[in-house]
Order: C-alpha cells, then sequence, then structure tokens
C-alpha cells in the first residue's frame, strides 16, 4: 500500500528481532485522521507487522510534538444516514480491537494531545507512554456523541471512568499515570527513546510465551465482558450521532458556519468557566 497518512518503519535490535514503528504523519491537522483512510492504513500496516515473526514489538505514535491525534478530522466528516454510520463506527472500532489484539504487545507513545479516536488508540495498547506534555480527551460528549472506545472500565476505577466520560475532561499526564492510564511520563525529548528502550525489553521475553500472555490476558478481560461492551457502545454510539439533536445540531451549524475555532469556544466554553478551582490534576 502506499501509505498518505502514515509513516511505517522497522528498527532493528542489538540482541535480535525488530520492533515495528507506525507514526500518524498529519502534523499540520494535528495527526486528525481521515476517516476510510488512515484507520484502513493504520489496520494495513499492523496487519503486516503481526505476519513478520521477526517483529516483537509495535509502537505508535504521531509526528510532532503538539500532538498524537486528535481524531477524526471532523471538517471531512458530512451528514451521515444512520445505517452508514453504524458501518463507519463498526470499522473505526475494528482499528482498535485491531490494536487490542495483535499479536505482538502495542506500545503507545503519546507525544501531546490524544483525542477522541486518538485517546482510544492510545487507550488500546498494552503499554502507554506519555509525554509530560500530553492530555488524554474524549469530549465527544459534548457534542451529541459518545467516547469511540468504551475502554476505561476495564483500566481504571470507577469514578474516574465516570468523571471522564461524563464531562469531557481531558486528563493531563500526571493524571494519567496516577490512574494506571500510563505506564510513565518522561519529558518530551525522551519520549521516541524510552518507547524504544521499553519495546527492546519486552523483546527480550521469548516472543511465543509473550504473545500467549497477551492472549490470556484478552480472554481474562473478555470474561469480564469487554467484547460485547465494545460492541453494544459501538451501536449506541450510532445512535447518539444520529439522533440530530437541538444541542447537537446547534453546534454542528456553528463548525460548519464560523469554523473549528468557533465550534471549540462554543463547546469547551461553559467547562472552561465551570471547572474546579484548585485543580492540578486535569485540564480543560
Amino acid at each position: 500500500m502506499d501509505y498518505r497518512d502514515i509513516l511505517v518503519e522497522r528498527h532493528s535490535l542489538e540482541r535480535g528481532g525488530t520492533v515495528g514503528r507506525i507514526v500518524i504523519n498529519r502534523p499540520d491537522q494535528l495527526n486528525a485522521l481521515r476517516m476510510t483512510i488512515t484507520d484502513r492504513e493504520l489496520i494495513h500496516a499492523l496487519d503486516g507487522f503481526e505476519a513478520d515473526d521477526d517483529v516483537r514489538a509495535v509502537i505508535l505514535t504521531g509526528a510532532g510534538a503538539r500532538a498524537f491525534s486528535t481524531g477524526w478530522d471532523l471538517s471531512l466528516i458530512e451528514d451521515t444516514s444512520i445505517p452508514a454510520l453504524e458501518t463507519l463506527i463498526r470499522a473505526n472500532t475494528d482499528l482498535f480491537l485491531k490494536i487490542w489484539h495483535l499479536r505482538q504487545p502495542a506500545i503507545a507513545a503519546v507525544n501531546g494531545h490524544a483525542v477522541g479516536t486518538g485517546a482510544a488508540i492510545a487507550m488500546a495498547a498494552d503499554l502507554t507512554i506519555v509525554s509530560e506534555t500530553a492530555r488524554l480527551a474524549e469530549p465527544e460528549i459534548r457534542h451529541g456523541a459518545l467516547s469511540p472506545f468504551l475502554i476505561l472500565p476495564f483500566l481504571t476505577h470507577a469514578k474516574a471512568a465516570h468523571e471522564f466520560y461524563y464531562t469531557g475532561d481531558a486528563l493531563d499526564a500526571a493524571a494519567m499515570v496516577r490512574l494506571g492510564l500510563a505506564n510513565a511520563a518522561v519529558a518530551p525529548e525522551a519520549l521516541a527513546e524510552e518507547a524504544m528502550r521499553t519495546a527492546a525489553r519486552l523483546a527480550l521475553v521469548p516472543p511465543w510465551g509473550l504473545q500467549m500472555k497477551k492472549r490470556s490476558l484478552r480472554a481474562a478481560y473478555d470474561a469480564m465482558g469487554f467484547t460485547a461492551a465494545i460492541r453494544q457502545h459501538a451501536l449506541a454510539d450510532a445512535l447518539v450521532i444520529g439522533g440530530d439533536f437541538p444541542e447537537q445540531r446547534a453546534l454542528l451549524e456553528i463548525l460548519e458556519k464560523e469554523g473549528m475555532r468557533a465550534f471549540l469556544q462554543a463547546r469547551d466554553g461553559p467547562f472552561k468557566e465551570t471547572a474546579p478551582s484548585g485543580s492540578s490534576s486535569k485540564t480543560q
């Protein structure tokens, strides 16, 4: 495949094996994904790494210093019927499940804002290492949509998951580590090296044993209802997005007529005004 939105690399390790690395490469658009283009490129690249027995781990990151990925490029999304919308959302879910079930461990190196689908990609990885400038957010609830990948109930405690999903508030790097959503936070300039160091450590483990351990862990999550919850949530998301509620319609009209800056101000402004004072663990 001739990739347009991603870079695909293979890095050889001193002790043998390679690390696959995928870079979402739309820095001028804050690495926003183009629906049916970027997601398919990501799945194709992951399929290639999964089929290669020499690849011991896969790193996912974004180009530039500002964003890992800010989710779907809203400027490219048009009016869609609910049946077509459900098809798109299911394809979106397939991307997250591809990372989740990848044969090799996946490492997300979060180099800035991870929003919506970007947040879901970061959370679907086995390990997540974040820059100290990283921010994790799923603000879709504010404009009449649901989070794309209902994974937090399986990763952190209920009250934190509820607040994150209900308000759309962002988590900073320290909060991500504190809540168990990231393994480590490092200086921005150290992120790429730390991700590769982590991948090299995983490569020291006999690959078949490591892959079977991952399979067992995924089976444990499924025993807790993971796949059923994800599939049901994808359907709910399609129904909510296609509901054409007045609040949703008003915000989308602002996006269409006044642009992204006005849309974000209208959507997020009230939440900034009502943010709890003195909180250092979160940003809006």
